[in-house]
């Protein structure tokens, strides 16, 4: 945003250099990312398999745990359904274990039914909560074939959601059609976070009172920043977080507003964006909206874990 206030004196404005003070310790992550050492604890080759109930029908023979392993390694290693099947075959008689490996249909048609698991249980959320959307290509033909033969792009996107923490951790996500406004999707990805947060940070397109009221109403103490539009106008009483906002970039300004209110760590959704793109493609392999959840869901969760193995620590220099 600095940039885009100071666009007519750009010039003037040398480009950034950052230095990372722990390169070997984010060295030795990245090697980590692409270990394939995978193993099953005794607990879940227990639960590979549904025990029979008794009931009408052909059961199950899968467990949701299975249909989640084999999506998990689909996305991580960039297999189709077909190769995944393969894959974890090939596990198996490496492990010489009597597990069976579900087929690739089943893999796809289970995937629609896989329960969905709060990210923020299995983390330590910090105290803010920062929002941004990106869009995820499903089908059409590509930048090259567009300016090869001067067709139209006929693409169709999906609109990815994330709330990120300070700490880069996805707290949630939501995968919804490119029509859904960012706002209208606050209060899903709310829902998903169960511990309390201080602050909650948003870009532009998430400013109104239904927002802020969203925020209030799942943590009433929080700090709602926002940045107001330009012709923004203060409400009837005058006493909002809002009414506040405008008041501060009115008297000092909106670049003196973002180190006040600390909105710059909004660039971290951001960075969250650039990390899915680079480590899963900007492209869904699901064609159906329901599948594309769970791939959006399985994705984030594995995006948490290879977080974990070590993120840069960089300094402007």
């Amino acid at each position: 945003m600095p940039y885009k206030h100071n666009q007519n004196r750009r010039y003037k404005i040398e480009k950034a250099r950052y230095k990372v003070t722990n390169w070997p310790e984010y060295n030795n992550a990245l090697r980590q990312r692409g270990d394939i050492t995978i193993w099953f604890t005794e607990e879940a080759l227990a639960a590979w398999h549904l025990a029979k109930t008794g009931a009408r029908g052909r059961p199950q023979e899968y467990s949701d745990l299975a249909i989640e392993t084999a999506l998990f390694i689909r996305q991580v290693f960039h297999l189709p359904l077909r190769q995944t099947e393969g894959f974890m075959n090939s596990l198996t008689r490496l492990m010489k274990s009597t597990i069976s490996i579900p087929d690739y249909s089943s893999i796809s048609k289970r995937s629609i039914s896989i329960p969905r698991h709060l990210l923020s249980q299995a983390l330590e959320p910090g105290s803010h909560v920062i929002v941004d959307s990106t869009g995820l290509k499903v089908y059409g033909k590509d930048e090259w074939h567009q300016e090869k033969h001067d067709v139209a792009a006929r693409r169709t996107w999906r609109k990815l959601h994330l709330a990120i923490d300070e700490h880069h951790q996805v707290l949630a996500c939501e995968l919804t059609t490119p029509e859904v406004g960012d706002s209208s999707t606050v209060a899903d990805l709310l829902a998903q976070i169960l511990t309390p947060f201080k602050a909650f940070i948003g870009d532009g397109a998430y400013d109104g009172e239904p927002v802020s009221q969203a925020v209030l109403n799942h943590q009433p103490d929080a700090q709602v920043v926002i940045p107001p539009h330009k012709t923004a106008v203060l409400s009837t009483a005058a006493d909002t977080q809002r009414d506040h906002h405008i008041e501060v970039v009115a008297q000092q300004g909106r670049l003196a507003w973002q180190r006040i209110t600390g909105y710059n760590l909004r660039n971290y959704a951001e960075l969250a964006m650039q990390r899915y793109k680079r480590i899963f493609g900007n492209t869904m392999k699901a064609r159906a909206l329901p599948q594309q959840k769970t791939e959006a869901r399985i994705s984030v969760s594995a995006l948490n874990r290879l977080t974990h193995l070590g993120m840069p620590v960089s300094v402007k220099v």
